[in-house]
């Protein structure tokens, strides 16, 4: 597996589970310098603002050409 197999197997993980996303995040945070962590901080917000419910939904759009349906 290369590291670009490695890291979309991760990212399955995560999206398929919030457990596996908050242990992927808690690893690598748990081995972070703190100026790591306060920049990730700062990313988070800007993420949140940017990336909120409406921005994720553009996203989705941009990439698979429709907005994401509500499963029933």
């Amino acid at each position: 597996m290369n590291r670009q197999d490695t890291l979309r197997s991760i990212s399955s993980h995560c999206r398929a589970s919030h457990v596996s996303a908050l242990f992927v995040v808690g690893w690598f945070a748990a081995a972070a310098s703190e100026e790591e962590l306060a920049r990730l901080l700062v990313a988070v917000h800007q993420a949140e603002s940017e990336l909120g419910p409406q921005g994720h939904l553009a996203a989705y759009a941009e990439r698979w050409g429709r907005r994401p349906e509500p499963t029933s």
